[in-house]
């Protein structure tokens, strides 16, 4: 009952909020590695750099047609792709539960949290059609298995239970090794993703620096 209430908690506090929290992957940011004090630089210097970054952007043009757009919906194919993977715990418990041959207790909470994952995995995962949409899914499901990881702490079984469980997802011959295992490649996908996303981003920052310089040198003329 307790690490019911937790569960509850975490959801009711932040289920409408959730969509509008920075979000570890989805709202990570580009740091600009083009800062220049161009009053200071003299022509040489702005032609200079002008020359580098149009080479920069030659050798990087096959990323012209990247789009906003295009970077979103690649980030939620990945994500949603991994997520097709994570929701693979329901199945996953059930082999658990097999396979430890857990105690009463333990079970109930596993059970308990199934039910609680393909209860959100239904009323949810149909509804995201974006990247603040799924901020929003996955804050359900992680705080589902933020409350999961709790209710493991409850009772000396149930610790023992959950020491296991980490140990042994090193291990793919095991039910949680082998989830595990295809949870870190998915989360390697949307890592290339990522860098796709940020190697956009820094194509876009050059054009901006680029038109800054463009700039300051025709004014010196």
């Amino acid at each position: 009952m307790k690490y019911l209430l937790l569960f509850i908690y975490f959801l009711s506090f932040n289920s409408f909020s959730a969509a509008d929290e920075p979000h570890p992957i989805i709202d990570s940011s580009y740091i600009s590695k083009y800062s220049y004090d161009l009053e200071t630089m003299n022509i040489e210097e702005l032609e200079e750099t002008k020359l580098t970054l149009k080479n920069y952007l030659k050798d990087n043009n096959h990323k012209n047609t990247y789009s906003d757009n295009t970077a979103k919906e690649e980030l939620l194919v990945a994500l949603l792709e991994y997520d097709d993977v994570r929701i693979q715990i329901t199945d996953v418990i059930d082999e658990v539960i097999n396979e430890y041959k857990v105690e009463e207790d333990v079970k109930n909470i596993l059970l308990s949290f199934k039910s609680t994952f393909e209860n959100i995995i239904k009323d949810n995962r149909h509804l995201v059609k974006n990247l603040r949409d799924y901020k929003a899914y996955d804050f359900r499901l992680g705080s589902a298995y933020l409350a999961m990881m709790s209710a493991f702490h409850e009772t000396e079984e149930s610790r023992k239970f959950y020491s296991r469980l980490v140990q042994d997802k090193k291990d793919d011959k095991t039910s949680i090794g082998r989830y595990n295992k295809k949870l870190k490649l998915s989360q390697e996908n949307i890592n290339l993703v990522k860098k796709e996303i940020e190697k956009y981003s820094e194509i876009s920052d050059v054009k901006k620096v680029l038109a800054k310089i463009e700039k300051e040198i025709l004014s010196r003329e």
